[in-house]
């Protein structure tokens, strides 16, 4: 099955050049191509995509971050059963505009000065696991909690809880891997995976995979300056 993808960017040559390339891929049939705000919630309504990719101005006055709480809120109610998930995206970075729109339902965010190949990969993973981080964008989040007061289980303490394998696929899902593309690599079913991600986040006490990844880099199971991947 296609991943249907709705393009929503208030200028029409960065919108059409993204809708472009995701056209060309043979996995993926862009639905709709909009300007952001009411124009996305309205397409999303009409089209119900799996992933909507938001542009979000550096400078944003908070319409970006409320249309993604409509298009979360509304997708949940016209297709309960395969909710709409939101990437944003954004070409002038400022960690506190990652914070609010996670806060608001987003399910990833990528800086548009990342590779094309990138961008491709993060749909991918939203679309399959549900959710995906630039790693810039994860950094600069770690760093604000590591200033926060300590509170709640040690990062370390929980990871020792997992066994050698779930450890592994926590790793590949913290450098952006989706359920497909972890099995593929471990040479497990995909049920298998999926198996193994619950159990990872039952002993995490984490509710999203997001969440997991955190835990993994705070514990330094993995290393922001660890390279391109495993």
């Amino acid at each position: 099955m296609n991943i249907r993808v709705l393009v929503a960017d208030d200028q029409p040559l960065i919108r059409a050049g993204i809708a472009a390339l995701l056209h060309a891929e043979p996995d993926i049939e862009v639905v709709a191509a909009t300007d952001g705000g009411p124009d996305a919630v309205k397409g999303a309504a009409t089209h119900l995509p799996d992933v909507v990719l938001l542009d979000l101005p550096a400078d944003d006055d908070g319409i970006g971050v409320e249309t993604i709480g409509r298009l979360v809120g509304d997708g949940a109610r016209y297709c309960p059963q395969r909710p709409v998930r939101v990437l944003g995206m954004t070409a002038g970075y400022h960690p506190q505009l990652a914070w609010r729109a996670l806060a608001a339902g987003a399910a990833g965010f990528l800086l548009k000065s990342k590779p094309p190949e990138l961008l491709l990969g993060a749909v991918r993973a939203i679309a399959e696991a549900g959710a995906w981080l630039d790693l810039i964008v994860l950094r600069d989040m770690l760093v604000e909690l590591a200033c926060r007061p300590a509170g709640g289980p040690n990062p370390s303490r929980l990871v020792a809880r997992l066994t050698g394998r779930e450890r592994e696929v926590l790793v590949l899902l913290a450098y952006g891997l989706g359920n497909s593309e972890i099995a593929a690599r471990l040479f497990l079913s995909d049920a298998t995976v999926r198996t193994h991600i619950g159990r990872i986040l039952m002993k995490l006490q984490c509710r999203d995979r997001t969440r997991a990844v955190i835990v993994a880099y705070r514990s330094g199971l993995v290393r922001i300056d660890g390279g391109d991947g495993p």
